[in-house]
């Protein structure tokens, strides 16, 4: 999911009532944005790559904590780079979680 500086979408908006439901939410942004990119005057930001991607979900199995990981949520897509990434890591958690949860929010 995405992360806007000013204003409330992506990992901004979703985080919160997913947390209200019980979930233990681990967050990483795909974007970092100054604000929502519909916006006339446009927006700067970052996107983050793939190779960073698959860095932070390794740093997170070699320290066991994707052990308890039930769902996977998808959201603002800023690269192919980092949408090739996301199959690897679903694909890679799938096979160690066969009920893993994916969820995609069609941004």
């Amino acid at each position: 999911q995405s992360h806007v500086v000013s204003g409330y979408v992506g990992n901004k908006a979703a985080v919160f009532p997913l947390q209200l439901l019980g979930f233990d939410v681990d967050v990483i942004n795909s974007v970092q944005f100054s604000n929502h990119t519909g916006y006339d005057e446009k927006w700067s930001g970052d996107v983050l790559s793939g190779e960073m991607l698959e860095s932070l979900v390794g740093g997170m199995e070699r320290n066991g904590l994707l052990t308890q990981v039930t769902h996977l949520m998808t959201g603002y897509i800023g690269s192919e780079s980092f949408l090739r990434s996301v199959v690897r890591v679903h694909d890679s958690m799938k096979a160690e979680n066969r009920a893993l949860v994916y969820l995609c929010d069609p941004v």
